[in-house]
């Protein structure tokens, strides 16, 4: 009989639903040991770890812990590498996101509006109109009650902070003061970034690292979480030692406690550890390929691997697991877990990523690759390669060589004799 389990479980956040996601935080999610420690950190801090050892998480968690009590303010341009450079600086997009908040504190709780200084009252009505614009302003007094509407109103638009560089201290200490005002215990701003950051986006990291000013506010603090690329000694130099580093820790006892609880939730306790699932061999080699592939044994990457596992009990293969089965569950994970992505044209370094891995390759099957990439609604042969029969096979045998985990098994370079040669689980 083929086991059923809740594939919710494994997905990832935006694919949860509602009532899923909560019973995810609730029921699957391991308190990790840096929560308590980067919560009371007045200081800036920077989450720094292997791929997929959690950082992101563990932000989501201080996002859920601080939802209610901080003004909470979370930049994403650093996330999305298809994003496109946002209009301003960090400070402006602080700004922006922030005044948005504060109006929505007013407009659940338009009894707070007394509370506040006149000089309070100025930037509020500035902040909003200034980064959202005088019609989203109108908008929002239509919504408010009469004496509030009015009270802003009559302030009048005037354009208090004109640049976005001069005096930075005096708009994040208004805004700190608002937010204070308005029962906020502080502005906590939480930064996420893309494991491959564009050139753009690597170069804002080093701007954001780099700007002290809202590093000197008590009530302010920024948790950034950084990819591998940025090394612990260069945010040191970057920031000159004003950030307070965290490291991730990784471990097979901390990502085996994580898998069982995920284990147990999705399979009604039936199995609480992925010995129950694979035979020893099995599950050696599955340890071996985590740290071929991360270094480490990171708790991302094994919760992938066990919903694989899951996936085929679930359709039909005796428990425990095989070893036999090594090759197809590699495959599975490869194609669905670790896709192409191709590196740097300079003729410093040429190469591909695999999945998280760095794969050189020489200025050949580099161009080789390129040409593959350029004809992905194509098969190439050796006239679209322009060159012999001979040097395409050589060529692809090589590619093959190179970027595949296991090159008699073909996961990322396909062909068809006699017809050519293309790219799957690739990214464009």
């Amino acid at each position: 009989m083929s086991l059923t389990f809740a594939q919710w479980v494994f997905a990832s956040p935006d694919a949860r639903l509602s009532e899923e996601d909560e019973r995810w935080w609730n029921e699957c999610y391991v308190i990790d040991p840096l929560e308590n420690l980067v919560e009371n950190r007045s200081q800036w801090c920077v989450l720094v770890g292997k791929h997929q050892s959690g950082k992101s998480t563990l932000l989501a968690a201080l996002c859920k812990t601080w939802n209610e009590r901080a003004l909470l303010i979370q930049d994403d341009y650093l996330l999305n590498p298809t994003h496109e450079k946002p209009e301003g600086n960090i400070l402006f997009r602080i700004l922006r996101q922030g005044s948005m908040a504060l109006r929505r504190k007013i407009s659940s709780e338009p009894h707070r509006f007394s509370t506040l200084s006149q000089t309070q009252k100025e930037f509020l009505r500035w902040a909003v109109e200034k980064f959202h614009g005088h019609r989203t302003f109108a908008r929002w007094l239509d919504g408010l009650p009469e004496d509030v509407a009015q009270a802003l109103q009559s302030i009048g638009f005037e354009d208090i902070y004109p640049s976005q560089t001069n005096e930075a201290e005096g708009q994040i200490e208004e805004l700190v003061n608002l937010a204070h005002k308005l029962e906020y215990a502080q502005v906590l701003i939480i930064v996420d970034s893309a494991p491959f950051p564009t050139s753009e986006q690597a170069q804002e990291i080093e701007r954001i690292l780099g700007w002290l000013e809202p590093m000197q506010h008590p009530g302010l603090k920024m948790i950034m979480a950084l990819p591998p690329s940025f090394s612990v000694r260069e945010i040191h130099e970057r920031s000159r030692s004003r950030v307070k580093i965290f490291e991730m820790v990784t471990s097979l006892d901390r990502s085996q406690e994580i898998v069982t609880r995920h284990l147990a939730i999705a399979t009604a306790k039936k199995f609480k550890a992925i010995h129950q699932l694979c035979a020893p061999e099995l599950e050696s080699q599955l340890q071996k390929l985590m740290l071929d592939e991360f270094d480490a044994h990171t708790p991302g990457a094994w919760l992938k691997i066990t919903g694989l596992l899951l996936q085929l009990a679930a359709e039909g293969e005796r428990l425990p697991l095989q070893p036999d089965l090594f090759l197809r569950i590699r495959s599975m994970f490869f194609a669905r877990f670790l896709p192409l992505r191709l590196g740097s044209a300079s003729a410093v370094e040429l190469g591909v990523w695999r999945g998280y891995t760095w794969i050189p390759l020489d200025r050949a099957v580099y161009d080789f690759l390129v040409i593959l990439i350029s004809h992905k609604k194509q098969r190439v042969d050796h006239k679209i390669a322009m060159t012999t029969k001979s040097n395409l096979h050589t060529l692809a045998r090589r590619l093959r060589v190179a970027m595949e985990p296991d090159a008699s098994e073909s996961i990322y370079l396909k062909n068809i004799k006699g017809e050519g040669y293309w790219l799957e689980n690739f990214l464009s």
